[in-house]
């Protein structure tokens, strides 16, 4: 008989095209979910999936089975899982939220503060930002909520936008004596740049900007998120630009907190959610949480 994993398994690996990427969207080690699919494919007595240059492609019958199965996973999520009914108070429910490193700063202790009372058995897990998997994850209910500026997800994602946040550049204090950063300087400086194709979010394009700005050669560390890179501008000549409530836990005797000498655009931080889990009550709590960071810092 299959499970809630087998069906997930199927309609994985039917969206990623691919056994190691079905394997990393749902988080299971590759030989379970190889296991998983074998034990289908005994179920049905058909291959489902077949090896093609393009990845792997449904066979007819799996085409044709499609359907019932995303019924058949519709109907798990939102009438049996048991989340039709959610009392903060006595929940022990697991909630995931996607965000950058930055974003997880500035959610989680907030949110921990703010539940502590009325939720004290509820935990979160802070899952790290994949680019297009964040939309599957989304979809599956595999994230709850995701935090931060995407401009790229597309219909069936709900949003709500929750502040506006701008960019700032944080330079040792040691580079700048007289506190003045122009163009000039800025061009000739050192940085540390966060690689935005990691993050999936608009710093993707603020990140391109810079570095058509200062050149490859100026760029002396390239990171994957901003809270390593504060660290190491503290300890360096190097010049972050970042957004600007990463600059809560900086230490301001090493570093200046200054305005880009150049035009770069804000953006609006929001919480995402697909309209899959629009009712859940549980997904509507966390929500209804989440928005208490709305005009944050106004």
């Amino acid at each position: 008989m299959l499970s809630f994993m087998h069906l997930t398994v199927f309609e994985t690996i039917l969206r990623t095209k691919s056994v190691s990427g079905a394997a990393e969207t749902l988080d299971v080690p590759q030989p379970t979910l190889s296991r998983y699919l074998k034990q289908l494919r005994e179920h049905f007595g058909n291959q489902l999936f077949v090896r093609t240059r393009h990845g792997l492609e449904p066979t007819s019958l799996a085409i044709s089975a499609a359907p019932a199965v995303s019924q058949a996973l519709e109907l798990y999520r939102t009438r049996l899982s048991g989340h039709t009914h959610f009392d903060p108070a006595q929940s022990d429910r697991d909630f995931h939220i996607a965000a950058s490193d930055v974003g997880h700063l500035l959610v989680l202790p907030r949110l921990v503060e703010w539940v502590r009372t009325i939720a004290p058995r509820v935990r979160f897990k802070a899952v790290p930002l994949g680019g297009e998997k964040l939309i599957a994850r989304l979809e599956t209910g595999e994230v709850d909520v995701a935090i931060g500026g995407f401009p790229a997800l597309y219909a069936g994602v709900v949003e709500q936008a929750l502040f506006r946040e701008e960019y700032v550049c944080v330079v040792p204090r040691s580079y700048l004596p007289d506190g003045r950063l122009t163009l000039a300087r800025f061009k000739a400086a050192r940085h540390i740049l966060v690689d935005g194709r990691h993050l999936g979010h608009i710093h993707e394009d603020v990140d391109k900007m810079l570095l058509r700005m200062v050149g490859a050669a100026n760029v002396t560390v390239m990171a994957e998120n901003f809270l390593l890179s504060a660290h190491i501008a503290e300890q360096s000549e190097l010049i972050l630009t970042a957004p600007s409530r990463l600059t809560e836990i900086l230490n301001s005797d090493t570093v200046r907190i200054m305005r880009p000498p150049i035009s770069l655009p804000g953006f609006t931080v929001k919480q995402y959610w697909h309209e899959r889990f629009h009712e859940d009550p549980g997904n509507r709590w966390l929500r209804s949480m989440l928005a208490r960071l709305r005009g944050l810092g106004e």
